[in-house]
């Protein structure tokens, strides 16, 4: 009898009180200390005694929290990522690429230097679309999401028009559904383009903004230097209350105060609830360096410590406004990891993580020919096996493994992020379980999230 490998104890949540949660089910449980001590006491060999703790252990057993042995979690977690092997639902998750060109040279982005100029051509699109229709078909999926990516995608408005009627109306002979998502800068974004889009189908449409105007016109820039965010604030008002829309950011240590004034004038513009979402995130150093150790937790700390008080940023002004309430926690890995999930470029060239798109040696195959798919070569080395008893396994599966590889050009490397999991874990599901749970009476409480 002991806990699974996959279940973390926050301890001192308040007086006497504490929590399994499990990172495996997103499962958590409130105990008091006298439980915790008993839970301990079976770690170390000491079978439940008597009818009561017998009938807490069975509780936890059902819920998930005990293993009898290794081997149970050993099959519990290939359940479950065989279960986050589907993805979404019924769905096959492209994300389209019609341009790698952008018209910002962001300080941080790997094309700075060297900016890709490449589009997509007439006679790739078609084969691109003709290819993600068959794949659709031939995976039985009842929809067929689209994001729109870059580059800059709007760049192409052309092409993200075209292709969302043709697999609008496809997706509809077939008695399915076509929707889609648009990653964007903003700079071209404008309401007749949105209304149009929205006759295909439902979307959503996710905007940069890296902090307020200083900080983000210091990192989001025109390749002559000029700042963007006056011009991208002006378009996401415009286009406010018309489609469904999330904000997202990037930010190094130590920015924290900067996302608190962005926070602060969406708030006074009323654009707080008009997002379905926000999320902000660290940047990735996306230039190969041989400063970057081995697991790329070099300075995860400020990072997570900055990512922490921007969260709380968010959640303080969100109580009238439950979408915004919780920074979401993943459930399961990316992307990289679904079977009917793909990346096309605008050669041609598809891949099963996005990062490394307009690689042709990490492509998995090109919409232009008819050779099989290749295996992955993200996935080739299988470099989580290196996690061990590692608690976050069935979220990370080693992290951005082809952010990993353009840091430093190894597909044998994890890109470990535990530091900051262990940091964000415990502050989201605290605080989950207090707005949840408040002041109930208990001796266990298990509740599934």
């Amino acid at each position: 009898m002991q806990l699974s490998r996959f279940v973390l104890i926050y301890r001192d949540v308040s007086e006497n009180e504490h929590i399994l949660y499990s990172v495996l089910t997103d499962r958590y449980a409130g105990i008091d200390g006298a439980t915790l001590e008993t839970i301990e006491q079976w770690q170390s060999g000491i079978p439940p005694q008597g009818q009561q703790e017998i009938a807490l252990a069975d509780l936890l057993t059902e819920s998930g929290f005990l293993v009898a042995a290794r081997t149970e979690d050993e099959a519990a977690l290939r359940q479950h990522l065989e279960r986050a092997a589907e993805g979404m639902p019924d769905t096959m998750y492209v994300t389209l690429m019609p341009t790698l060109m952008c018209n910002l040279a962001c300080n941080y982005c790997f094309q700075k230097e060297s900016p890709a100029f490449n589009r997509m051509s007439s006679a790739v699109e078609s084969g691109t679309v003709q290819w993600i229709l068959e794949r659709a078909a031939a995976a039985n999926c009842g929809r067929l999401c689209v994001h729109y990516f870059g580059g800059e995608p709007l760049t192409r408005k052309d092409f993200v028009l075209r292709t969302a009627r043709t697999f609008s109306e496809t997706m509809a002979l077939r008695g399915g559904i076509f929707d889609w998502e648009i990653t964007t800068n903003g700079l071209h974004l404008d309401l007749p383009f949105v209304s149009e889009l929205k006759q295909y189908g439902d979307g959503i449409i996710k905007i940069t903004l890296d902090g307020d105007r200083e900080t983000h016109d210091q990192a989001r820039v025109f390749r002559d230097g000029r700042g963007s965010f006056d011009e991208i604030f002006a378009n996401l008002l415009e286009v406010a209350g018309h489609v469904r829309l999330r904000v997202g950011g990037n930010f190094y240590a130590g920015q924290e105060d900067s996302y608190e004034r962005l926070m602060e004038k969406l708030d006074r513009a009323g654009l707080l609830s008009q997002l379905e979402a926000i999320r902000f995130k660290p940047v990735i150093d996306a230039v190969r360096s041989t400063k970057v150790s081995c697991t790329g937790c070099v300075g995860t700390k400020e990072t997570t410590d900055t990512l922490i008080q921007i969260n709380r940023s968010v959640q303080k002004r969100a109580s009238s406004m439950p979408s915004l309430l919780e920074a979401k926690l993943p459930t399961g890995p990316c992307e990289l990891h679904w079977k009917n999930s793909y990346t096309i470029d605008p050669d041609g060239g598809v891949f099963k993580c996005p990062a490394v798109a307009g690689r042709p040696d990490l492509a998995i195959a090109n919409v232009c020919s008819e050779s099989p798919d290749k295996p992955a070569p993200l996935l080739l080395y299988r470099p989580w096996e290196q996690c061990g008893d590692c608690a976050f396994l069935p979220v990370c599966m080693g992290g951005c493994l082809g952010g990993q590889y353009l840091a430093t050009g190894r597909l044998d490397q994890v890109f470990c992020k535990k530091p900051e999991f262990e940091a964000n874990f415990r502050e989201q599901i605290t605080n989950r379980y207090r707005r949840e749970l408040g002041d109930r009476t208990w001796d266990v409480v298990a509740a599934e999230a």
